[in-house]
C-alpha cells in the first residue's frame, strides 16, 4: 500500500467496536511498531468514545500515513457532555497512553466552530515501500488435525 488515507469512517456509539477493529487493522497494514499499536490504537478508542457521549452525530476517524508517521484524526461535533453526564476519563486516558509511546508520539486538539477534531500521531516502522503483511498462510495438510470420522448409528 502506498502512503495516504488508510482509513476514513462515519460512526456512532453502537459502532464502537468496529472502530477498534479497523483502527487496529489499519495500523498493522500501516507497519505501525507492535510495541506502540495497542496504545495507539485504545487511545484513538477513548477520543472516539468521548465523542460518542457527547452526543456527535456521527463522529469521524481517518488514519494517514506520510512522512515516516500514522495520524488519526477523531472529528466530532458537540462541545459539552449532555447535562446530567459527567465528564469521561477517556481523553486523559488517551493523553497517559500516547505519553507512554514517547517521541515523537504527540496528541493535537483543534476546536472550530463545527466542533472538534484530535489528532493523534505515533512513528512507523520502515518504509511503506515494502509490501503490507497479508493473511496468514493457509495451513499444509499435515498440520490440519480433524476429528476422526464416525458412521452414524444403525437404525
Amino acid at each position: 500500500m502506498s502512503e495516504g488515507l488508510r482509513l476514513r469512517m462515519e460512526f456512532r456509539g453502537p459502532e464502537l467496536a468496529l472502530v477498534r477493529a479497523l483502527v487496529e487493522e489499519a495500523s498493522l497494514r500501516a507497519r505501525l511498531p507492535a510495541s506502540v499499536r495497542g496504545a495507539f490504537g485504545q487511545a484513538a478508542v477513548e477520543f472516539a468514545t468521548d465523542a460518542a457521549a457527547r452526543g456527535a452525530d456521527p463522529g469521524v476517524v481517518e488514519l494517514r500515513a506520510g512522512d515516516g508517521e500514522l495520524l488519526c484524526e477523531v472529528t466530532y461535533g458537540g462541545a459539552v457532555p449532555p447535562p446530567g453526564r459527567p465528564e469521561g476519563h477517556g481523553p486523559g486516558l488517551a493523553e497517559s497512553l500516547i505519553a507512554g509511546i514517547g517521541a515523537p508520539a504527540r496528541i493535537g486538539v483543534r476546536d472550530t466552530p463545527h466542533g472538534t477534531t484530535v489528532t493523534l500521531s505515533a512513528p512507523l516502522a520502515g518504509p511503506l515501500s515494502e509490501p503490507p503483511p497479508g493473511p496468514l498462510p493457509a495451513p499444509t495438510p499435515d498440520l490440519v488435525r480433524t476429528p476422526p470420522a464416525t458412521a452414524p448409528p444403525a437404525r
